[in-house]
C-alpha cells in the first residue's frame, strides 16, 4: 500500500508537469502577497468521546466557488493558508484518548478492546479558535509561486479541562500552475504540534504532494498524497508512520449547485505497542446558493478503521451526516450555523456510541 501510493503520487506529478491544454490561468503578478484569517466556533456535543475535531469539517462550497468564469479558474491572487492539503493531521478527541490511554484502569487489557472500561456519555461543549497567516511570493514567470503558512488553533471545553488543547502548524512549499495548462502541482513540507492540557502531546511531520486538474469549467479533480511521521510524547503510546492518498472531485452542476466528493485510503504503521490501523473513508457534500449571499449544504461521511494488531481484533464503522447554513457579508466575513449527527458501530458492542452536535461560528479574512 505504501509503495503503491508513493508510486502513484510520483506518476501524477510527472503527468501534471508534462500535460497542457487550453488557457485557463491568469498570469499572476510577480512579488509578495500576504493574507490572514480568524475563525471561531462554539459546538455542543451529546457525547464528547466521539466529537469531531475542530479541523474535521464537511467541505461545503463557499460563495466564491459558484459561477466561476473560465478565465478566473486559477486566480493567483486568491490563495489559502497552505493547510488545505493536510489529511488527518488534527487528531479528534477520541483519537487522542486512544493514543494516550493504553490501560488506564491497570487491568492488563488494552482500553481499545476492554469491555469493562467506563464509557460514560459526557455532554460537553467546546469553543474553538483559529488564527492563520499566509504568504505567497510569485516568481517573474507568473506560473510558479512559493507559499508559506502559519496557523494557531485552540480547543477549550466547558468543564473537561483535561481535553483542552493547543495546536500550531507551519508549512512551506511551491505551487506550479503553468499558463495555458489545466494542471497544477503543489509539493510542500509541514510541521504540526499538539499540546493537550498544557503538556506537549504529539507532533507530526508532513510531506505532501497535491495535484489538480481542471477537466472543464464545471469539473475539477485532485489527488493528494501525504506522508506523516507522528511522534507522541507519552512513552506508552504508539508513534506512527502514516501514508494517506486522497482523491477529490468538485462538480458545479449549475451556477447555484456544487457537489464535492472525496475518497481516502490510509495505512498506519505504529512503532510502539504495534497498534497498527488500516482505514479508508469517503465523503460527499452538496451546497446550494441561496438569495441574500447565503448558502445551504448537506453532507455525509463514512469511514472504517481496522485495528489490525489488537487481539481480539477491533473494527469500527463511523457515519456522520450534517447540514449547514452560511451567510456571507462581503468577501471578508462569513457566519455559519450547522448540525451534525455521528454514530460509531464497533464489533465490540461496548464501543458503540453516538453524538449529536450543534455549532455556530464565523470566519473573518484580512
Amino acid at each position: 500500500m505504501q509503495r503503491s501510493t508513493l508510486s502513484l503520487a510520483i506518476a501524477v506529478a510527472a503527468f501534471a508537469l508534462a500535460g497542457s491544454a487550453d488557457v485557463l490561468a491568469k498570469k499572476a503578478k510577480p512579488g509578495h502577497k500576504f493574507k490572514g484569517s480568524v475563525e471561531v466556533q462554539y459546538r455542543s456535543n451529546d457525547n464528547i468521546s466521539i466529537a469531531p475535531s475542530s479541523g474535521q469539517r464537511f467541505d461545503y462550497a463557499n460563495l466564491s466557488e459558484f459561477g466561476i468564469e473560465e478565465e478566473d479558474a486559477i486566480d493567483a491572487d486568491d490563495f489559502d493558508d497552505g493547510f488545505d492539503d493536510f489529511v488527518d493531521v488534527d487528531p479528534s478527541v477520541d483519537q487522542i484518548d486512544a493514543d494516550d490511554a493504553i490501560d488506564e484502569d491497570n487491568d492488563g487489557i488494552d482500553d481499545l478492546i476492554d469491555p469493562n472500561v467506563d464509557n460514560v456519555v459526557d455532554e460537553e461543549s467546546r469553543f474553538s479558535t483559529k488564527l492563520a497567516f499566509a504568504h505567497r511570493y510569485t516568481f517573474a514567470n507568473g506560473s510558479t509561486s512559493w507559499n508559506n503558512g502559519l496557523r494557531f488553533a485552540t480547543d477549550t471545553h466547558n468543564q473537561r479541562d483535561d481535553l483542552d488543547k493547543f495546536n500550531w502548524a507551519i508549512t512551506t512549499g511551491l505551487a506550479f500552475a503553468p499558463r495555458g495548462s489545466r494542471h497544477s502541482v503543489r509539493p510542500s513540507l509541514s510541521y504540526v504540534a499538539l499540546d493537550k492540557n498544557a503538556n506537549k502531546f504529539s507532533s507530526t511531520f508532513v510531506a505532501s504532494l497535491a495535484y489538480g486538474y481542471r477537466v472543464s469549467k464545471q469539473l475539477n479533480v485532485s489527488a493528494t498524497y501525504n506522508y506523516q511521521d507522528k511522534d507522541i510524547s507519552n512513552p506508552r503510546a504508539p508513534d506512527a508512520r502514516i501514508n494517506t492518498l486522497e482523491f477529490g472531485a468538485e462538480f458545479e452542476a449549475t451556477d447555484n449547485d456544487v457537489f464535492k466528493l472525496e475518497f481516502a485510503p490510509k495505512v498506519e504503521d505504529s512503532t510502539v505497542f504495534t497498534r497498527n490501523t488500516d482505514a479508508w473513508g469517503w465523503e460527499v457534500a452538496y451546497t446550494r446558493r441561496l438569495p441574500w449571499d447565503m448558502t445551504a449544504g448537506v453532507g455525509y461521511r463514512f469511514n472504517t478503521i481496522d485495528y489490525k494488531n489488537l487481539t481480539p481484533n477491533r473494527e469500527d464503522d463511523n457515519r456522520v451526516w450534517g447540514a449547514q447554513l452560511a451567510r456571507s457579508f462581503g468577501k471578508q466575513l462569513v457566519v455559519e450555523l450547522g448540525y451534525e449527527s455521528g454514530k460509531r458501530d464497533s464489533n465490540i458492542p461496548s464501543k458503540d456510541a453516538s453524538n449529536k452536535s450543534l455549532y455556530f461560528g464565523g470566519a473573518w479574512k484580512f
